[in-house]
């Protein structure tokens, strides 16, 4: 007699990639441990001790607050292309904010950041949330006229 059951356990070359991906970290955190140049343990240990907090303290705390405006204030329609359009904005600005800010530019160097950061990150992110009003509009045109929305799954309520 057959058996259905399927064995999902990892197989050989996945415990090759595993153990050689374990293998990479312990070198990079040795040596970014070891290089005073980086400043030590202690300072990497500040830095990742005050990046979960700020995670825990305030960045999850506003995603939770956002969602839970969205999902109050906003019709149904709407809700997936704002958030997707908040998320994008929020990663994209998180990201380019230091370089934005010109931390670590040298002013005898302008050629570091030529180009205003600062307002090219206005412009996407505008862009970001016209497509979204135009997605949302289109959305909640169909859900209007009856019209099954194109995606599989339902937006959760």
């Amino acid at each position: 007699m057959t058996s259905d059951v399927v064995d999902h356990r990892p197989g050989p070359l996945a415990w090759s990639v595993i153990v050689l991906g374990w293998v990479v970290i312990a070198v990079a955190v040795l040596g970014a441990v070891g290089d005073e140049r980086l400043g030590g343990i202690g300072s990497w240990a500040t830095w990742i001790v005050g990046a979960a907090l700020v995670h825990d303290l305030v960045v999850l705390p506003s995603v939770v607050l956002v969602g839970w405006l969205l999902t109050r204030w906003v019709p149904p329609a709407w809700r997936v292309p704002l958030r997707t359009a908040l998320v994008m904005s929020a990663v994209l600005a998180a990201t380019v904010w230091p370089i934005a800010r010109r931390w670590g530019a040298r002013p005898d160097n302008p050629s570091i950041v030529p180009l205003p950061v600062a307002r090219n990150l206005a412009w996407i992110v505008a862009a970001l949330l016209a497509g979204a009003i135009g997605v949302g509009a289109v959305r909640a045109a169909r859900a209007r006229a009856g019209t099954p929305a194109r995606t599989p799954t339902e937006d959760p309520q």
